[in-house]
């Protein structure tokens, strides 16, 4: 790969093995490289009497470049979804980047687990 890592790569390498609080997925967006990072689904964690969410899957839009959808398993971030390798998604805009994206994330969702909170956009449906 030329000039080493790329933004995908660095990303999943500074994601703890934990699921990230929202004041994380925040910081991302202050990042030059990353254009918008929403958390995607998670759970309510009880801190210090306080109610914080924490996200265990994540969609991040690199600036202008593509978009990833990465979701947290055994302790460890990993890229399900990236745009770069469906070339077709392209001509087809952003909306179905981002549609192909969230029904990759939907697929890896825990069906038995309870989830807090779900941020998808209002156009996508789950998959029947």
């Amino acid at each position: 790969m030329r000039g080493g890592m790329d933004v995908s790569e660095s990303l999943v390498e500074s994601l703890p093995g934990t699921a990230v609080p929202e004041s994380f997925v925040t910081e991302l967006e202050s990042t030059e490289a990353i254009q918008q990072a929403i958390a995607v689904r998670g759970y309510h964690i009880e801190r210090d009497e306080k109610t914080i969410p924490h996200a265990y899957q994540l969609v991040v839009n690199v600036r202008g470049k593509y978009i990833l959808g990465l979701h947290l398993t055994n302790g460890e971030w990993r890229v399900v979804f990236d745009t770069r390798e469906h070339p077709e998604l392209a001509q087809e805009g952003a909306r179905a980047a981002y549609k192909a994206v969230h029904d990759a994330l939907y697929e890896r969702a825990p069906s038995d687990a309870k989830i807090d909170f779900e941020a998808t956009p209002q156009f996508w449906t789950a998959p029947q």
